[in-house]
């Protein structure tokens, strides 16, 4: 269990290392997930090696959301402004997401 939050951790603060030194404004959390990503797609670690802590950290996924549910209510005034173009981006973005994933599935699903 040590050793895939290791990996997991490890590649987070690689992602954190890469987008502040080089200034890529990308968000450091997303490049670690690509780069554990990548590793793990061109068998550089296993996927044995990360799956304790990463089933655990799934199990309680809901509770990381908190934080950013509840840093909403700082722009309640903006939200409530521009909740019609913000519900419909939502909606789009949502419809565009599930139909790109359905046409990934059945072109590479097994």
């Amino acid at each position: 269990m040590l050793k895939a939050l290791a990996y997991i951790f490890g590649f987070l603060l690689l992602g954190e290392l890469i987008t502040y030194f080089f200034e890529i404004p990308i968000a450091g959390n997303i490049l670690g997930m690509f780069l554990i990503f990548l590793a793990l797609r061109l068998k550089i670690i296993k996927l044995q090696d990360v799956k304790p802590a990463s089933d655990k950290l799934i199990k309680y996924l809901v509770l990381f959301f908190i934080p950013y549910g509840v840093g909403l209510m700082v722009y309640f005034e903006i939200i409530a402004d521009y909740w019609l173009p913000i519900s419909v981006a939502v909606i789009a973005s949502t419809v565009i997401t599930l139909y790109v994933s359905a046409i990934i599935i059945e072109k590479f699903g097994k």
